[in-house]
């Protein structure tokens, strides 16, 4: 039987909330006249990341019953709009296809009706598909709400997902400009799980701590049904470091754009390699804060650690609060209103900030 832990890696991000602001807001109808209201175009959008699913909502206009925004980004689109700002969902299926409702851990009933598939992210796929329908998504925002500039939010491979999806709209000269890119937990160098789901990459860099050992073993059978196309794989070092790797082909994506890095240490082991140590039991600190990308590739950065866990899945798992997952931790979720707020004017402060 599948443990606990192996059950939230096949959904990888979940989360759930006792608190009503965080329930559904507004009504399950077609988007109301009112959210395309504004006159400056700006949006913020949120995206989930591998194996997730997550339904497509609107400013005034979000899932009815259980959690408004699916089982990843609630929290932080409770956040965000309660700091004023304009926020949609992109809406992301585990598997491709439409999504109209959510299961499982933490579900969303009563959406607001589906997009296309078209404009829907496969999260078993590849970065670039997923990129590909993004970007879709966020010209559909432009010819419906006249959205025109937008800062992404990416937890996990959702990060991934949005980056693509920057160079698809500049290769394509969109009227859909990206004023900013906070990522939360993305694995920007790559995935020890990936890695040693692949072979690259032994148990025993675990230094046999229990979670470490257990997560790599849940990892490797939700990549193993994916197949090695399939988005646990696709996101291994040397996928996306390798010559030819991921990386090396988004040259240029992000310049002009300011980029804030967010990743979580909750574990860590003296003498254990960078790879894997510290880690927020998915994604090690090194590659959430892009430490191994050099400024060609990340023109303007800053960085914010935090003592977290990747999803609420496994602060629930570790038996720790919601708040220790790097998706509830009200530090990030003030680091990402911040980061919106202050887009404008990024790019005229020190690089770096707050990085290795």
């Amino acid at each position: 039987m599948m443990s606990p832990l192996a059950r939230s890696l096949a959904v990888i991000t979940v989360a759930a909330t006792t608190a009503a602001t965080l329930v559904a807001c507004g009504s399950a109808a077609s988007p109301k006249p009112s959210d395309s209201s504004g006159s400056s175009g700006r949006a913020v959008v949120l995206v989930s990341g591998l194996a997730t699913q997550t339904p497509y909502t609107t400013p005034n206009s979000a899932c009815v019953e259980g959690l408004a925004a699916g089982n990843s980004v609630t929290a932080l689109r409770a956040s965000l709009r309660a700091a004023g700002n304009r926020v949609y969902t992109a809406p992301a299926q585990s598997g491709p296809g439409e999504v109209a409702e959510t299961g499982g851990f933490g579900p969303s009933t009563k959406c607001p009706d589906p997009l296309p598939a078209s404009m829907t992210i496969d999260t078993t796929g590849s970065i670039n598909d997923g990129g590909q329908n993004l970007s879709t998504f966020l010209t559909y925002l432009n010819t419906a709400f006249g959205i025109t500039k937008v800062d992404l939010v990416g937890h996990s491979m959702g990060g991934l997902f949005a980056r693509s999806a920057i160079k698809t709209l500049k290769d394509s000269s969109s009227p859909v400009t990206i004023r900013s890119l906070t990522t939360l937990s993305s694995p920007w160098t790559g995935t020890y799980p990936a890695d040693y789901a692949t072979g690259k990459l032994p148990i025993s860099a675990c230094l046999n701590q229990p979670q470490c050992v257990q997560v790599l073993n849940g990892y490797k059978k939700l990549a193993q049904e994916e197949g090695p196309r399939g988005a646990a794989s696709v996101i291994s070092t040397e996928a996306l470091q390798g010559p030819s790797g991921w990386n090396s082909r988004q040259a240029g994506a992000l310049s002009g754009i300011p980029v804030t890095l967010i990743g979580g240490n909750y574990f860590t082991r003296p003498g254990g390699i960078p790879a894997v140590w510290p880690n927020d039991a998915i994604v090690a600190l090194d590659s959430a804060l892009a430490t191994n990308l050099p400024d060609a590739a990340i023109p303007h950065r800053s960085c914010l650690t935090r003592p977290d866990v990747h999803t609420i899945a496994l602060a629930d798992e570790f038996k720790l609060t919601w708040e220790s997952a790097i998706t509830w931790d009200p530090v990030v979720l003030g680091a990402v209103n911040d980061a919106v707020k202050n887009a404008d004017t990024a790019l005229s402060k020190p690089n770096r900030q707050g990085c290795p």
